[in-house]
């Protein structure tokens, strides 16, 4: 009787803890999709819708992204797939968009070894996370163009890595219960596996150039891990969980081979785009050659990591200390606790990848942030609760940046809103007059005071000049001669 009342209070627990996770993951889809749906079409939407609408055929827009990866870049998975983005309604984006995100924010929370089942703080805080460091969010996340070439990009590495680190998990967990002395353990279907992950690792390594190789990198170490540790009869270095097996670790499977070539390969044919080169001759030359330049790279993107991730860092290191006088040694935390160690040096190198271009935009570093938050929340999980002081910590520091979430998503939503009407009235506005067959338009500018790191509104916002590139795209996207823009004061057209 004891034993089933315990039971029935350890199910009740967990159908608590589930439905809790739940709503938690709920809210996180219906908040991202606020500000998706207020965040309007802009600058690089533009062109790109323009060019699309030119498309005759789905055939089309892969004739129009292999002429892109001859003449200007070579990711072309993430640049299909805003193509056939904005084949739809803006509100098909909206959607799909935020269950990206959503799906980004599970797969980082699946990475993090050793947390509870349905743990819900740790969800809320890789949520957290994102909204404040990840990198340029207005742009990589929110923004439809840079959306899909980072989010979306973001997404589909992780989906590579995470799968792939759970099929090393698998064959660990196989030899941990010497299943394999019979052949069997591992993961079921191998076939479908040599077949299907290599494909998903030509997507994600076809992504983005740093973020890419990131992801390549990630793969690699825990592969690397894997075989090291199998001479040991040891479990996988990347799987989390007990290490010693006392068993034999099985060898390479023919998926994680195939997996890794497909990976390398997307890589390849990415990084090796005759477009690359064409837009690095269009790059502005830079002040210092040789060692002196890349010494000069090297400051600025160190300066970008203090600017972009300085207070994450500070939170990260702070967690690791607290678990590395847990565990009293190197040799203790680096056998059983060193994932966020992993993730740390591919956050470092996906940064530091970027010294190998001029002029990386700050959007660039926002797969590094994604390998970033997975490291804190490895260190966030990895610090023990025994003692009181340090189960508060913990609470406290979920707490705390729910609150100053809570006032950032409110002010921030509510000049969103302002931008996003601003945004609307001059679409009806030029749509107005490109119906009524005006040739040169002029609209207002926004108003000032609405700024919001959530919104790149401003950022993308038509000038004076009508040869300004940007209203050049909104001429070129309602069929205009010219755009001209003014200050929003005296406008009284509407």
């Amino acid at each position: 009787m004891k034993s089933f009342l315990k039971k029935k209070k350890t199910g009740g627990k967990e159908a608590k803890g589930r439905l809790l996770f739940g709503l938690s993951v709920s809210a996180a889809f219906v908040l991202i999709l606020l500000f998706n749906v207020l965040t309007p079409m802009m600058t690089d939407d533009l062109f790109y819708a323009k060019t699309v609408s030119e498309a005759a055929s789905v055939g089309d827009l892969f004739v129009q992204e292999y002429t892109q990866y001859m003449t200007w870049t070579g990711r072309s998975v993430c640049h299909l797939i805003l193509r056939f983005f904005l084949l739809t309604d803006k509100m098909v984006f909206n959607v799909a968009n935020s269950a990206a995100f959503v799906w980004l924010t599970l797969l980082i929370y699946w990475n993090v070894e050793r947390r509870k089942k349905y743990d819900t703080p740790v969800y809320l805080l890789i949520n957290l996370f994102l909204w404040m460091f990840g990198a340029v969010f207005r742009q990589t996340v929110l923004w439809e163009t840079g959306a899909c070439n980072y989010l979306w990009g973001a997404a589909i590495i992780m989906s590579f890595v995470t799968l792939y680190r759970h099929g090393l998990r698998l064959e660990s967990q196989a030899a941990q219960e010497r299943a394999l002395e019979s052949g069997k353990g591992g993961v079921k279907h191998p076939v479908l596996w040599a077949v299907f992950l290599p494909i998903l690792g030509v997507l994600a390594g076809w992504c983005n150039e740093n973020s890419s190789g990131g992801g390549l990198l990630m793969v690699l170490l825990c592969l690397g891990l894997y075989l090291y540790e199998r001479k040991k009869g040891a479990a996988a270095g990347c799987g989390g969980g007990e290490r010693r097996t006392g068993g034999k670790m099985p060898g390479l499977r023919l998926w994680m081979v195939t997996g890794l070539i497909g990976n390398i390969l997307g890589l390849a044919v990415m990084v090796l785009a005759p477009g690359n080169a064409v837009r690095a001759q269009a790059q502005p030359e830079e002040e210092h050659s040789g060692l002196l330049g890349y010494m000069a790279r090297f400051q600025k993107i160190t300066l970008a990591v203090e600017e972009n991730f300085l207070l994450l860092l500070i939170i990260a290191l702070l967690l690791f200390i607290i678990v590395y006088y847990q565990k009293k040694s190197w040799k203790a935390l680096w056998e059983s606790w060193r994932e966020g160690l992993l993730w740390t040096f591919v956050f470092l190198a996906t940064c530091y990848a970027l010294v190998l271009t001029p002029e990386p935009q700050a959007r660039a570093y926002f797969g590094a942030s994604v390998f970033l938050i997975t490291a804190a929340v490895q260190f966030f999980t990895d610090v023990s609760e025994k003692e009181v002081i340090f189960s508060s910590l913990k609470t406290g520091l979920v707490s705390v940046l729910l609150l100053i979430m809570f006032f950032t998503y409110m002010d921030s939503g509510t000049n969103l809103a302002r931008i996003f009407r601003e945004y609307r009235e001059r679409d009806v506005y030029l749509t107005q007059q490109a119906e009524a067959g005006v040739t040169d338009v002029t609209v207002p500018m926004l108003r000032p005071d609405f700024e919001t790191k959530y919104s790149d509104g401003y950022n993308s916002d038509i000038r004076e000049d009508p040869g300004y590139w940007i209203n050049v795209a909104y001429a070129s996207y309602y069929g205009f001669d010219s755009v001209s823009g003014v200050p929003r004061e005296g406008w009284t057209e509407y």
